[in-house]
């Protein structure tokens, strides 16, 4: 079974849930603690064994910046003796081999992975939705990549999917339309009809940033299950609800 190396985070959609912050800014760079959603998404791909990833979205600049390595701040924490900080940035700056894709129009999902075709070279590739987290002991990207190397079928799951390269053959013939998702559902249905779709739950807690309630939601998550300070903030979430 060919090895898994390439994904697609497909992100040029408007965001209204989150408006204003998403007029001017993708929702993949909305923190979550004191990381933005891309950084966890591109770390567990990496973790996952994936090396490119294809960003597709609008709003590009600072997802640029962040994952760019940047020389003064570097010397400037070297100088300043701020080991940890330098450590952090240059973690970030290696996770894997980063591709942007601008996209004006939302015209679903799916054309946004048409759009990184390209990128693909005809190999199998992994899907993660830009505003689905997930709280697990195995990363998302490497249940669906272990699944695939087991049935040798596309993967279906929420917020996380893999395919192999003849996916395009049907996403090509999709009649895409300005705002709407019948084609990305049009799609997982002629997969499923072929018998060609392996349907999973991720083992882990399912997160979404979508709107502010179930972002505010995933921020409590997160925070409970932080190493450094997940105790102290189950303690004041304890001393506000009394």
């Amino acid at each position: 079974m060919k090895k898994v190396t390439k994904a697609v985070i497909p992100a040029a959609g408007l965001g209204s849930r989150m408006f204003p912050y998403t007029k001017v800014e993708s929702k993949l760079m909305i923190t979550v603690l004191n990381k933005p959603v891309v950084a966890y998404l591109v770390e567990e791909l990496a973790v996952s064994g994936i090396e490119e990833v294809i960003i597709v979205s609008d709003h590009l600049h600072n997802i640029k910046e962040f994952f760019k390595k940047n020389r003064h701040l570097n010397e400037l924490l070297k100088r300043l003796r701020k080991e940890e900080s330098l450590k952090i940035l240059r973690h970030i700056e290696h996770l894997a081999k980063i591709d942007l894709i601008n996209q004006k129009l939302p015209m679903g999902w799916m054309h946004e992975v048409l759009h990184a075709e390209k990128y693909l070279k005809k190999a199998p590739f992994v899907v993660c939705f830009s505003d689905v987290l997930y709280n697990s002991k195995v990363p998302a990207a490497r249940q669906i990549i272990d699944k695939f190397q087991e049935t040798g079928q596309n993967i279906y799951s929420r917020g996380r999917l893999l395919f192999k390269p003849s996916v395009f053959e049907i996403i090509e013939k999709e009649h895409f339309k300005l705002g709407q998702d019948t084609a990305d559902l049009d799609v997982i249905e002629r997969l499923r009809k072929i018998n060609d779709l392996f349907e999973m739950d991720i083992d882990g807690f399912f997160c979404d940033i979508g709107d502010p309630l179930a972002y505010l939601k995933t921020q409590t998550v997160f925070g409970l299950n932080d190493k450094k300070f997940g105790n102290r903030y189950r303690e004041f979430l304890k001393m506000l609800v009394k």
